[in-house]
């Protein structure tokens, strides 16, 4: 069975999942995902709070890469222009001669 990161949409089996309010916990009250057929072992189980922190940690992962990926757009974009003022020179020497 694969374990699913971040907040989970379905279950193993395909079906939705939905949150419930556990109640035997001792501390407090805590939501969990888990199937919307069933919660026999072998179906989807896991904590919100769990689920909320490695969302974010999946969104930080994806922000850092986006973040990259923007730097090197704009250093390929300050190259374009580099050689579309290279070229516009050439041009202009070409049509002079």
């Amino acid at each position: 069975m694969e374990t699913v990161q971040g907040i989970p949409m379905h279950c193993h089996c395909g079906y939705n999942t939905i949150v419930l309010t556990s109640k035997t916990r001792q501390i407090q009250e805590e939501g969990f995902f888990c199937c919307e057929t069933s919660a026999s072992p072998g179906h989807l189980f896991k904590w919100v709070d769990e689920a909320n922190s490695e969302e974010l940690a999946l969104l930080k992962d994806k922000q850092v890469r986006l973040d990259q990926d923007l730097l090197q757009l704009k250093q390929e974009l300050l190259d374009m222009k580099k050689d579309i003022g290279e070229l516009q020179v050439l041009e202009c020497i070409r049509s002079k001669v």
